[in-house]
């Protein structure tokens, strides 16, 4: 999250030098399409002077759609009003995750897929739309897979194991799309059926046993974004997320 611009000035000096202003007001901005990130600039209040703040909230490529929702909440919390008038409520809050015909499938997410992480924009690119983010049930262990790229964790059920339930991403995906997407897994990953801590079951990523035996285990993080958040980097992008 950054400031949308460094400060804010009138229009007869906007008027008076233009280009080097107009410069200096991109200073968190410019780099944006560089780079190719996603970015919702938000109102975030008020100055002591009575002038406006915002931010800027920014994500990988794609990821346009997971940073909706946090915009959302953040506008709402600065309690902002409609621009000039401060005292005009926001509509209600659209619901957080989407719904979807009976004709799309579900597919639960658990590592580089989820949203913000490195290769999220592949399921952007197939309109996948949000369903749920819920958790496993207690039987699922987790792990770093060895000499992956981006790195990628491995989802592997232990039965009789009461751990923490591994944080996952249920998204839905016209039939096709499914099978385009599942058809591009590399081993040792594949999709089978996951308990989830609310009693329902979901096609979800899952590690096959043997590859994980020397992977490194973090189950105890509850999640991939936990674990990755702890390395106090953001995960590898790709160079051309598109």
């Amino acid at each position: 999250m950054l400031p949308t611009a460094p400060t804010i000035y009138r229009v007869d000096e906007m008027l008076a030098e233009p280009i080097a202003l107009n410069s200096r007001l991109g200073t968190y901005t410019n780099f944006f399409n560089l780079l190719g990130l996603s970015a919702i600039a938000v109102p975030a209040g008020f100055r002591t002077d009575g002038l406006p703040f915002g931010v800027t909230l920014a994500g990988p490529g794609f990821c346009d759609a997971g940073l909706e929702p946090i915009a959302d909440r953040l506008h709402r919390a600065a309690a902002t009003g409609m621009g000039r008038d401060r005292g005009t409520q926001l509509p209600a809050a659209p619901p957080v995750f989407a719904t979807h015909g009976d004709d799309r499938l579900d597919l639960a997410v658990v590592g580089a897929h989820l949203s913000g992480m490195a290769l999220h924009h592949e399921l952007i690119a197939l309109d996948a739309t949000l369903a749920a983010r819920t958790r496993t049930t207690g039987d699922y262990r987790l792990y770093v897979l060895p000499d992956t790229m981006p790195p990628k964790p491995g989802l592997v059920r232990d039965p009789g194991y009461a751990g923490p339930g591994i944080d996952i991403e249920t998204w839905s995906l016209a039939p096709a799309a499914f099978g385009r997407f599942v058809e591009k897994i590399p081993a040792p990953l594949g999709i089978g059926k996951v308990s989830l801590a609310d009693g329902g079951i979901v096609s979800c990523f899952l590690c096959a046993e043997a590859a994980a035996r020397e992977a490194k285990e973090i189950t105890g993080f509850g999640g991939w974004r936990a674990y990755i958040a702890s390395l106090g980097v953001g995960q590898p992008q790709p160079a051309h997320p598109g």
